[in-house]
């Protein structure tokens, strides 16, 4: 799906300027440069980015970001890519724009890495703190509360309406996100969850990022679980019609004789 989404012809172009700069050829680097971000010495510029690239041949390249932004006039393309070398890898990301059916190029930044995104980025326990361990304790801890008031949600009895209470119980509100491979966390006061956890990562070599909800629906309901069980035998004393008075029975005069 996420290579379905690379821009075939923009990231081959990308790529054909990334070897070129590798390869000193400013001549070529510099007639495909909007004039617009052309630095005032292109050629230092580069020498400058190019002192970061590992010695060598590529043993693989991966695209690892993308970001398209249209507009009217113009298209702009953000590609990152991923170069393992022998001795280590490099970052490459190319800003392009399309601009009158013509590729021009915007900007480009090398960034010298010591692992690959990949295993940066991946889930695990390895070196990680205590922040972590509590994360993924809440993770797993929220869901099974949640699912344990549903439960007993759906086996109370109640007067009226009990799917709005189960679908309060199952929703999680206040969510904060945690990212698993920077140890950073944000929160968005406004927002719900189902079951109260969840994680996800935005590309294949994107960070896992885990997102926990305070259980409120599933704390209101146990804490209110006892009254509401109460209403139906209040409701049905209320609502009982009165018993009718049993007439007196009357007894019959004796026969005479």
């Amino acid at each position: 799906m996420f290579d379905s989404l690379v821009p075939k012809e923009e990231s081959k172009f990308a790529q054909d300027v990334v070897a070129k700069a590798v390869a000193r050829d400013f001549a070529a680097i510099d007639a495909v440069m909007d004039a617009e971000h052309r630095p005032a010495d292109l050629q230092a510029a580069l020498e400058k980015m190019l002192t970061v690239v590992p010695a060598g041949t590529p043993k693989s390249v991966k695209v690892v970001g993308i970001n398209t932004m249209r507009r009217p006039s113009s298209t702009t393309y953000n590609l990152t890519y991923e170069y393992e070398y022998p001795s280590g890898w490099l970052m490459a990301a190319v800003l392009l724009e399309r601009r009158d059916d013509k590729l021009l190029l915007q900007g480009i930044q090398f960034v010298p890495r010591t692992r690959s995104l990949e295993a940066e980025n991946s889930f695990g326990l390895a070196g990680k703190g205590p922040l972590h361990y509590v994360v993924l304790l809440l993770a797993v801890a929220i869901p099974l509360f949640i699912i344990y008031a549903l439960v007993l949600c759906f086996r109370t009895r109640f007067p009226r309406r009990k799917w709005l209470w189960m679908l309060f119980v199952a929703l999680g509100l206040v969510t904060f996100r945690f990212d698993w491979a920077s140890g950073a966390w944000d929160f968005q006061l406004v927002s719900f969850l189902l079951l109260g956890a969840g994680a996800t990562k935005s590309g294949p070599v994107a960070p896992w990022v885990m997102s926990l909800a305070v259980p409120v629906g599933a704390i209101v309901f146990l804490l209110r679980r006892q009254s509401l069980q109460r209403v139906p035998a209040e409701i049905a004393a209320v609502q009982q019609p009165p018993q009718r008075p049993q007439q007196p029975q009357q007894m019959e005069p004796p026969p005479q004789g």
